[in-house]
């Protein structure tokens, strides 16, 4: 009887063992997989931020096609020319023309990237104007300094006027037919209207000339028509020596 319950323990003990082991097994095939669940989590993850980060892998981005049906609005560079909307659509003439807004949409480029060493200083006469309530007064301590007309309803350091993003730029179709009117008290100055081509250049198609300092308010005016080849007008007043100049009801309108 002895010997058969000590067969017994030896068996209850040996399949105990065997238990344990299974489940030891069991454990280490869980903690396996769960590993693997994790490191595949971590690895999307880090792809995750990666594809974020970089904008997504080149050849996950095909753009062969539209690069090729946009050839012909590509500079020499191989920068893309900007497109702009025609802004006399729906705006007649410039905004906030006799500065009852205060400056906004009339900003400057002294001191920005490309006039690092122009100094100017810009406020608002309220006791010397053409038309109320006030007009704008540039005091240039350091020429050449410049104003321009800025479609965005703010007044800031343009870094650089030039590029196309810069916000002085009206689109306008080509023919087009414009008159340029503006008031002015004060030291000598160049107002000139800027082009941007098709092909992703500017230059100074029209300058009004002959505008000498004057001691009282005197009126510009001058009609044009925008060159075949132009996409977008910009405008810039510049006084080329120290000195002050008042301004106030600046007009580019479409005529018909």
């Amino acid at each position: 009887m002895a010997k058969k319950n000590f067969i017994k323990k030896i068996k209850e003990k040996t399949r105990g063992f065997f238990e344990e082991e299974e489940y030891e097994d069991e454990e280490e095939e869980i903690n396996l997989k769960t590993l693997i669940v994790v490191f595949l989590i971590g690895f999307v993850i880090i792809i995750s931020i990666y594809l974020y980060i970089n904008k997504g892998f080149e050849f996950m981005k095909p753009e062969f096609e539209e690069a090729e049906d946009r050839e012909d609005m590509r500079q020499g560079n191989g920068e893309e020319v900007i497109q702009f909307e025609d802004y006399f659509m729906e705006i007649e003439s410039l905004e906030n023309s006799n500065f009852s807004e205060g400056m906004n949409h009339w900003s400057t480029s002294d001191g920005g990237e490309l006039y690092k060493d122009s100094i100017s200083k810009r406020t608002l006469n309220k006791g010397d104007y053409h038309s109320p309530p006030q007009s704008l007064q540039i005091d240039c301590f350091q020429p050449s300094c410049r104003i321009h007309y800025d479609i965005k309803p703010h007044s800031i350091v343009i870094g650089n006027p030039h590029n196309p993003k810069s916000g002085i730029w009206m689109g306008v179709k080509p023919g087009t037919k414009l008159k340029i009117s503006y008031w002015y008290k004060g030291c000598d100055h160049v107002f000139s209207l800027m082009s941007y081509n098709k092909e992703g250049n500017f230059e100074n198609f029209l300058e009004v000339e002959d505008s000498p300092s004057s001691t009282k308010w005197v009126e510009k005016e001058l009609i044009i028509v925008v060159p075949k080849d132009e996409i977008a007008i910009g405008t810039e007043i510049t006084i080329n020596s120290e000195g002050t100049l008042l301004l106030d009801d600046i007009q580019l309108e479409k005529i018909e």
